[in-house]
């Protein structure tokens, strides 16, 4: 079997392909999308759908938001880190950092990093993937 498609961030079209490929009417991409993007973290809260349905897409595809593990916050400057755990295990990152003039984000989008930036702990065990 293909690898499962993740289905946040997918487009309809992109949806409207997986129900194609796996045999269903091109119309439910919308309602998929739709659940998809107010935050369900499973098959069964797609309520309007079959369960048929639900059990069909679970073969194809998958929904997954990450668990966040620990948020962090420096009394100093406001900064926040923020530990993800991925849907295999892995952990990755994300920074949010105050300025004066604005705020800047730091995603993580990999598990492990070469940056180096002092701050992160991404680069602590080196690149993974």
């Amino acid at each position: 079997m293909n690898e499962k498609m993740e289905l946040r961030g997918q487009s309809i079209e992109s949806l409207e392909g997986l129900c194609q490929k796996v045999g269903i009417p091109k119309f439910r991409a919308k309602q998929i999308f739709k659940w998809v993007n107010k935050g369900v973290k499973n098959f069964e809260e797609m309520t309007d759908l079959s369960k048929d349905l639900r059990k069909t897409l679970e073969e194809y595809a998958y929904v997954y938001s990450g668990e966040i593990l620990q948020v962090l916050e420096s009394e100093s400057d406001g900064t926040r880190k923020y530990l993800f755990k991925l849907r295999d295990g892995n952990v990755i990152e994300s920074v949010l950092m105050r300025y004066k003039h604005g705020n800047s984000v730091c995603v993580s989008t990999q598990v492990g990093c070469k940056m180096g930036c002092t701050f992160c702990a991404s680069t602590l065990g080196g690149m993974v993937r």
